[in-house]
């Protein structure tokens, strides 16, 4: 039997002509080279065949003993993904799912208080399926608690991409300098200064870079004059677009972006899957970070990552020189160790390409044990201010935000490490 592979696509297959198609059905297609990684992660994970036509139901089921679905920013209120929800239940064999992260471009956590009601059928089917969800960290966990699932079916794992390599011993050893930078690029960074593009390689990732990196996209090309417009709203969006003329690059293939990343070492950027990209072939990255999405990851692997708040008139080089690798070197072998753990909790070891090393336990710090009762106390924190400066006439949304206070609060009281939380307060 064999392991299917649903989700996200392994290759770039946006379509310029044809942009209405990818954003009536964008989960089907792959316009980040980023996301790309993960499918193609799993993918090697189990041997496995991506696959992305859902009508051979009966085909499917009598040749797969296994699902593994792909998803990266999905835990959120506003993505639809009722066609795999509809797939994996109508298909009914055993379903994995642990690439799950918090939606990008949110400040916060609490920012997101629900997910959307197709995410949370498949989560449910996932959860009866094999018994738990691997999550990227404690603020995509937070969110799925206040959904409603069981803390004891979430698992705070990271995220796959990060065990691509397969080695406990990966460590990133840091040169006293650097001579090939390279910036993994998104838009937002036209509002940090300037100095950090000056004379340096700037890599595109997704569609957006494509028709604007890619000179020969006709600048009537409705993407194309959208996003052009965008940058025009940045503070440095002109310049920025300047340095992408003269330097900027984009690659159609995910081996050529990938391939890429691989000659220069030291990677800068606010592309958390293009920092990945340079990590797991042992090149320092430095992530810089426009939301908790791109947080959660890197402090939850102890990844070197700036805000972009904090970036200041900092260059590139001080950046490198502030980078520290020995927190990150120190915890890998213990979140690869619960990597492994969960694979064997999931009982997938006829599944995976390689041999399961099984620690005891799981293993956590303390500020993994008490990271998510620290945002859910944050949360609970913010609706209870709210409803201090609530007029007493709004007695409905009065009556919905204590509802929400006491599913917090419930929440919470079941995590490990509450108690000693508790005490600290």
């Amino acid at each position: 039997m064999k392991t299917m592979v649903i989700g996200l696509g392994p290759e770039y297959n946006y379509d310029i002509s044809n942009h209405a198609l990818w954003s009536s059905e964008n989960t089907r297609y792959a316009s980040n080279h980023g996301a790309s990684l993960i499918s193609r992660t799993l993918i090697d994970f189990f041997n496995a065949d991506y696959i992305d036509d859902f009508s051979k139901i009966e085909d499917y089921r009598n040749t797969y003993d296994l699902c593994v679905v792909a998803f990266a920013t999905h835990v959120t209120n506003w993505r639809d993904v009722s066609l795999y929800t509809d797939f994996v239940k109508d298909l009914k064999i055993k379903t994995v799912a642990f690439s799950l992260g918090i939606q990008d471009y949110s400040a916060g956590s609490s920012m997101v208080n629900d997910i959307h009601h197709s995410l949370k059928d498949l989560l449910n089917y996932v959860v009866e399926s094999s018994g738990y969800l691997g999550v990227r960290g404690p603020h995509t966990a937070s969110v799925l608690l206040k959904s409603g699932f069981d803390p004891e079916n979430i698992v705070n794992f990271g995220c796959p991409t990060l065990f691509a390599p397969l080695n406990r011993d990966l460590k990133i050893e840091k040169k006293k300098t650097f001579k090939n930078p390279l910036v993994v690029y998104h838009r937002t960074m036209a509002d940090l200064n300037e100095s950090l593009l000056n004379d340096v390689k700037i890599l595109g990732q997704d569609f957006l870079d494509e028709v604007v990196f890619v000179e020969a996209v006709d600048n009537e090309q409705v993407v194309k004059k959208a996003e052009l417009g965008n940058y025009k709203l940045h503070k440095n969006g002109e310049n920025a677009l300047t340095h992408i003329k003269s330097r900027g690059m984009f690659v159609h293939t995910f081996d050529e972006w990938y391939a890429e990343v691989a000659k220069h070492d030291f990677v800068l950027g606010a592309r958390l899957h293009g920092c990945v990209a340079a990590l797991i072939q042992g090149i320092p990255a430095v992530m810089i970070a426009r939301d908790v999405r791109v947080e959660e990851i890197a402090e939850f692997y102890k990844i070197p990552y700036i805000k972009y708040e904090d970036i200041g008139n900092l260059s590139i080089q001080d950046i490198f020189d502030q980078a520290d690798y020995s927190e990150f070197n120190n915890l890998y072998k213990h979140r690869f160790d619960n990597f492994m753990k969960l694979m064997a909790d999931l009982n997938l070891s006829d599944n995976l390409s390689f041999e399961i090393k099984e620690p005891s336990a799981y293993w956590y710090n303390k500020e993994d044990l008490n990271a998510n009762t620290k945002i859910l106390f944050r949360d609970l924190a913010q609706l209870s201010e709210r409803l201090n400066h609530l007029e007493k006439k709004q007695h409905r949304e009065l009556i919905k935000i204590s509802k929400k206070i006491d599913k917090i609060t419930n929440t919470f009281r079941k995590i490990p490490g509450y108690n000693f939380f508790k005490k600290t307060l």
